[in-house]
């Protein structure tokens, strides 16, 4: 049975959501969740059940002098939530480097929602290794 993957670009505000399933191979962008309008454990346990999801990959901001920031300690945090509630999901890390400004070089407007959703699919297709 092949993976579905659902890829996590996680921000306290906004988290952009990708897409990709194994026997496909590429990353599509799915939508950007924004904390103040949709509760985003509810929105995952529903993208995780439409879309069979088996593996989650998130985004870990990486910095070349390996010293954590207060964003990759929110991540870290989030990463560990996000196992407990979904125990049965493998969770991947990602490097997500420059991943936002990748997306928006590709968006070419200042649209956050459409930025964030872009760079989980970034961050998808890097971990795809395509």
């Amino acid at each position: 049975m092949p993976k579905n993957y659902l890829a996590i670009d996680y921000g306290e505000r906004r988290t952009g959501i990708a897409f990709a399933s194994e026997s496909v191979g590429i990353a599509f962008p799915r939508e950007t969740i924004d904390q103040k309008e949709k509760n985003l454990w509810a929105e995952l346990e529903r993208l995780v059940q439409e879309n069979k999801i088996t593996d989650f990959v998130l985004g870990m901001p990486i910095h070349p002098n390996d010293h954590p920031d207060s964003k990759q300690k929110t991540v870290e945090n989030f990463a560990k939530e996000l196992s407990e509630k979904f125990p049965q999901i493998e969770l991947h890390l990602q490097d997500e480097s420059y991943s936002t400004q990748e997306a928006t070089a590709v968006v070419g407007v200042k649209n956050k929602g459409r930025i964030d959703k872009a760079a989980a699919a970034i961050i998808l297709q890097r971990f795809l290794g395509c």
